[in-house]
């Protein structure tokens, strides 16, 4: 798409103080100059947009734009070309004005006048984004998230450190995972404020801490091997301490402390100690001595809601109560710690109604976290991502809910890029600020802020959607990491032609990526001008081109080693070993490389040793795969007994039934039968 890069230059001569740098910098990473309030603008022809912001108690955005009509006044290099009025109830909210201000005389000129008008449903809304699996971001791609959250108009960010941050007290938690200092997450914290977004900080005070007490430090805190020891006193001098380093920095005063997914709570070594209280118990009096450590430290908490819902399910389940249930009478939170209702996987709005009613019953401070869909393996499942956040947030908005979070989890690795789910992020914020969002509306907002074709960006979800698929499949991560010879998932698609759909995926996304650099190519000057994610998005997209290209050789191969072996083959096997599977390799290494380049891009380098022993283990299989096939060929050996194996589907199929794909995103799962 034609970004339709103007010649202006923009003056604030309104604005309310401390706007500037924040309106610069937004405005430098489209290509534009900015004089500052009263300043006079350089040499040059450029026209002059002159820029007022008002801020109102009206739960609106506005952008009121006029252009100068007057001839003489547009001669010389002193050219007026318009004024605009920007009005909105907040900071971010008028950096979204700010870029639509923009994005309109891109596409209209500075010679027509316009008003643009848009409610404001949601009072704050943001990105959470996971920097405790492997992926810690830089501080250079959280500034680069930061503004494009303003431009978006979204206003909170949380940042989900179970043990990447410093506590100078323990200095085994976060060590040799890329933690953030103290320094950095307080610079974070003022550059977030600039442009109007809370940072917050999202940590864990109860489960999730595998990676904390594996370490012999931290003896005698451990529950289970990811829970603490509720009731020990030296697990209190822990959480006030992870909650006070964790706090510090940030200029809110409110904490998110986790708190989710404690499904063996109080059955590891606390029932040999205490022997057995129920989870509602253990959970209770575990929240109030960390509510109590907040209300010191003078913190707002919040804390994931499930385990609260939990104890009202017969199953200890979270989603599993009846939708009529009422919870008025159910154990309930301390009444200043807000519930976070986190729910990813729904496509029924009236199910999201429903909860939302019964977290209503438990807290009168609820606030909604979706799904960005970024963690279903090595591609984003972005048809999830819309066929969740649509009916949530119709229920959201409709149930009076003020505060959401997209959250962008990055399970298992974080295989999946950051910036895959970038359309995610965007459906969430254009939300805020309508009662119905269109695609239409999602394709300008997104193809003006990214630079790149909203239809490419929607491509990467078609990795784990072929014919037959559904809603957590992801072939794409289980055909790229399994072993060729022993093939754990090769009946699983024995009647689908993967090398076709992969190749017809990879040249549509080639296509759409090099008409989108044809598009572009007179914008390469404004490019230029990015301090950081310059052609992130780009990036990304030929980062998928690499992958299709690489399943569309490694995805069959393990069913035509089979088959060919099955038939005793010898002239189809030796091709595969002299051919294919040197080919796989090749595109598998073009991708590793571009993995690593995006890695580098958007993280810190700590982690990235997981995905390079992963993907390195896998060119060590296929290279063993050659050498076993070339030894069978030459008679070296008289068997393969992995291709003797036969081939049992990793889910089995029922009768009658049409899906015939699976879901597993287990590394080790995937990779072999035998214990990792």
């Amino acid at each position: 798409m034609n970004r339709g890069k103007q010649d202006m230059i923009f003056r604030l001569k309104n604005v309310p103080e401390g706007y500037e740098r924040a309106a610069g910098e937004l405005l430098k990473e489209r290509g534009y100059g900015l004089c500052a309030s009263g300043g006079e603008r350089d040499a040059g022809k450029e026209p002059v947009i002159d820029i007022s912001i008002v801020l109102t108690e009206e739960k609106k955005v506005s952008v009121s734009y006029t252009a100068e009509t007057d001839s003489a006044a547009l001669a010389g290099n002193a050219a007026l070309a318009g004024k605009a009025e920007l009005s909105a109830c907040g900071k971010a909210f008028a950096f979204r004005a700010l870029m639509r201000l923009v994005r309109e005389l891109e596409k209209r000129g500075t010679g027509e006048s316009f008003l643009t008008e848009e409610d404001v449903w949601l009072d704050r809304n943001g990105v959470m984004l996971d920097c405790s699996r492997n992926s810690v971001l830089t501080v250079d791609m959280i500034k680069w998230y930061i503004r494009f959250e303003a431009s978006l108009g979204m206003n909170t960010m949380m940042l989900y450190t179970e043990d990447t941050y410093e506590v100078e007290e323990y200095p085994y938690f976060g060590a040799y995972r890329g933690r953030y200092s103290s320094g950095e997450l307080r610079e974070l914290a003022e550059y977030a404020d600039l442009f109007g977004i809370e940072m917050i900080p999202c940590i864990q005070a109860l489960a999730h801490l595998k990676n904390t007490l594996r370490w012999g430090a931290m003896a005698g805190m451990q529950d289970t091997d990811d829970i603490l020891m509720v009731g020990d006193e030296e697990v209190y001098r822990f959480v006030e301490a992870c909650i006070r380093r964790a706090t510090e920095p940030f200029l809110t005063k409110r904490v998110h402390l986790g708190m989710d997914e404690a499904w063996s709570l109080g059955l590891g070594k606390y029932l040999h100690k205490n022997g057995y209280h129920p989870k509602s118990e253990i959970m209770a009096a575990h929240l109030e001595r960390v509510a109590q450590i907040c209300r010191k430290l003078g913190l707002k908490p919040m804390i994931w809601s499930d385990m609260y819902l939990r104890m009202s399910s017969k199953n200890n389940d979270y989603y599993d109560l009846p939708l009529d249930m009422d919870l008025s009478g159910a154990v309930k939170p301390p009444a200043d710690v807000a519930l976070v209702y986190w729910d990813y996987y729904h496509t029924d709005e009236n199910f999201y109604r429903q909860y939302l009613r019964m977290h209503s019953q438990l807290s009168d401070q609820v606030i909604f976290a979706g799904g960005g869909w970024v963690w279903n393996g090595v591609s984003p499942n972005l048809k999830g991502a819309k066929a969740t956040t649509e009916p949530a947030m119709r229920a959201v908005k409709e149930a009076g809910i003020r505060e959401v979070v997209c959250t962008m989890w990055q399970d298992d690795g974080a295989e999946t890029p950051m910036g895959a789910g970038l359309s995610s992020i965007v459906r969430f914020a254009e939300h805020g600020f309508a009662k119905e969002v269109t695609e239409g509306m999602l394709k300008e907002q997104f193809e003006f802020l990214t630079g790149t074709s909203w239809e490419a960006s929607e491509l990467l979800g078609e990795f784990d959607r072929p014919q037959g698929s559904e809603f957590y499949d992801n072939p794409s991560k289980y055909l790229l990491y399994q072993d060729a010879l022993i093939g754990l998932f090769d009946e699983q698609i024995r009647d689908w032609d993967v090398k076709s759909y992969y190749e017809g995926l990879r040249d549509r996304l080639l296509k759409a990526l090099e008409e989108g650099i044809q598009r572009n190519c007179t914008q390469k000057d404004c490019m230029q001008t990015l301090q950081h994610g310059s052609g992130y998005a780009e990036e990304v997209l030929s980062l998928y081109v690499r992958l299709a290209d690489a399943l569309s050789v490694k995805a069959p191969l393990g069913r035509k080693l089979y088959e060919a072996y099955g038939k005793k083959d010898r002239q189809a096997l030796a091709a595969l070993a002299e051919k294919e599977i040197p080919l796989a390799m090749e595109k598998i290494r073009a991708y590793r490389d571009s993995r690593e380049a995006l890695w580098n891009r958007e993280s810190r380098i700590f982690g990235f040793e997981v995905l390079d022993i992963r993907i390195g283990g896998l060119l060590a299989r296929l290279e063993s795969a050659k050498k076993r096939v070339e030894a069978w060929v030459s008679g070296e050996v008289d068997s393969l007994p992995e291709l003797e194996e036969p081939r049992l589907p990793f889910r089995p199929v029922k009768e009658g039934e049409e899906h015939t794909l699976c879901a597993c995103n287990s590394w080790k799962t995937i990779i072999s039968a035998s214990p990792i």
